[in-house]
């Protein structure tokens, strides 16, 4: 029989049990299962007056209800808000009854700009998710791989401005300056004045001026050949090989090079971990010699990507010219010596050759311009040092770690942007961009916990189910 239009079976009442409407295998089970959460109380206590005011929302509910955000791309606060109360797999993470409203979108945002962005919390969450992961023994420590990637920044790139920016220098400068000193008084030449000295012949420094965003000054401006223009933020992510594990985040903008905030990478990884690898990976952006030597003071055997030389008609590019360090000289195609004659401020020796062996090469077009009288060829101070990686990356375990690159932080990267959100900046200004990027390794890390506490339970399982088969199948003989 046909019920009456109107009436139906979502009229009537209906005992029910949230735990048994919450499927077994669901990922925020998962989590909630492997992720000790109790941690973000301690965080936040000191955050709460325990008797002004009406009683808070727990800052463990309002973290969670941001760890679903990131974890399911959930950009808008007020859509967060409105599928806590929709979506019955959120009201069991959280811990609310079936009919039970969660926190308002404001609660939400009220807290996070107020309480957690002041206080660095979502750095300290990430921090503790890391902790979690290495005491179940996801964490390898050895083989680290480094790279960046840009997101968006929420910013007009029509609305900006020419700015004067201060250089810093970069954390390398004051040992490479030493180096260069060194060189040139070797050569019997003066040391160079550098604005940082005190006296009146010091030349006036030189200002450099950048493209600033007015909607968000914090970013910067990406300008390179296959990216798409406009303003952006650069995340520097380290990840762990055994588990890809996040272990640290670093945010700069995205005019910075990828080289400058290496040292600083350094110190914050071993502050994390307590301790450096013994490899780290680099993509052939970060071929540099500042940057091996940089892993070569740190003992850390560095596994760095190159560019192979194109080798264009009878051109003598400089890969044909081949360096002797006995004589610290170098050896032109045709059996001629270039001489060490200067170090310039860069930190580069300039090797030159001899004008009468020029003058009558028969391959001297094919070398240089016909302006030019002799052929030079540039050196790295610390060129040794990125000698020794590249030759290191060539060998077969250098080349096996290497390959290993692309399924670590370059999956890392993808799952970000395609199932996490971080393709786009969310709010305005590189605090909230470091807060994005802290959630959004911290859900990820979270998701490496739960993977690997359910497959340790599965073989758990397997290996009762193994003993109680054997012990049933011996008492059986037996009888």
């Amino acid at each position: 029989m046909l019920r009456e239009r109107g009436i139906g079976s979502q009229g009537e009442y209906e005992i029910v049990l949230l735990e048994e409407l919450m499927p077994k295998d669901h990922l925020l089970r998962k989590i909630d299962a492997a992720v000790d959460f109790g941690f973000i109380h301690d965080l936040c206590k000191d955050l709460y007056s325990p008797n002004i005011g009406r009683p808070a929302v727990p800052p463990e509910m309002l973290f969670k209800m941001l760890f679903l955000g990131y974890l399911y791309g959930i950009k808008s606060e007020v859509r967060l808000a409105q599928m806590v109360n929709e979506n019955i797999a959120f009201k069991w993470f959280l811990g609310l009854k079936l009919t039970e409203k969660g926190p308002d979108h404001a609660t939400i945002s009220i807290n996070r700009v107020r309480r957690f962005r002041e206080n660095n919390i979502a750095e300290k969450v990430f921090d503790e998710i890391l902790r979690q992961c290495v005491a179940k023994g996801l964490v390898g420590g050895q083989i680290l791989y480094t790279d960046s990637t840009h997101i968006k920044a929420k910013a007009n790139k029509h609305k900006k401005q020419l700015v004067s920016v201060e250089e810093t220098p970069a954390a390398y400068m004051a040992e490479l300056d030493a180096q260069i000193d060194l060189d040139r008084k070797a050569l019997g030449k003066k040391p160079f004045y550098r604005d940082d000295e005190d006296g009146d012949d010091d030349p006036p420094s030189g200002g450099k001026t950048r493209m600033q965003s007015t909607t968000d000054p914090d970013s910067g401006q990406l300008s390179k050949e296959g990216k798409p223009d406009g303003f952006h933020y650069s995340e520097h992510r380290t990840v762990d090989s055994k588990r890809n594990v996040i272990v640290n985040i670093h945010i700069t903008p995205a005019n910075i090079n990828d080289i400058t905030p290496v040292p600083e990478l350094l110190e914050e990884i071993e502050e994390r971990l307590g301790h450096l690898p013994k490899y780290m990976g680099f993509d052939a952006g970060y071929h540099s010699a500042s940057i091996a030597h940089l892993l070569e003071t740190k003992g850390i055997q560095g596994v760095i990507g190159y560019r192979r030389h194109t080798h264009k008609g009878e051109h003598y590019g400089k890969y044909r010219f081949r360096y002797d360090p006995y004589f610290d000289t170098y050896r032109c195609p045709e059996g001629k010596h270039l001489y060490w004659k200067t170090t310039t401020r860069e930190g580069y020796r300039q090797y030159i050759s001899d004008r009468r062996d020029c003058a009558g090469c028969p391959r001297r077009t094919a070398c240089f311009g016909e302006k030019a009288a002799r052929r030079m060829v540039t050196r790295h101070v610390w060129q040794d040092a990125l000698d020794e990686v590249t030759a290191f990356t060539k060998t077969p375990q250098g080349s096996r770690l290497y390959s290993w690159r692309k399924e670590t932080i370059e999956r890392s990267f993808a799952e970000a942007k395609e199932n996490h959100g971080l393709r786009y900046a969310r709010m305005l200004g590189r605090d909230n961009m470091r807060e994005q990027s802290f959630l959004t390794a911290a859900v990820q890390n979270m998701k490496r916990l739960a993977k690997a506490f359910f497959v340790s339970l599965s073989l758990l399982l397997i290996a009762l189910i193994k003993t109680a088969t054997l012990r049933l199948s011996r008492n059986v003989a037996v009888c």
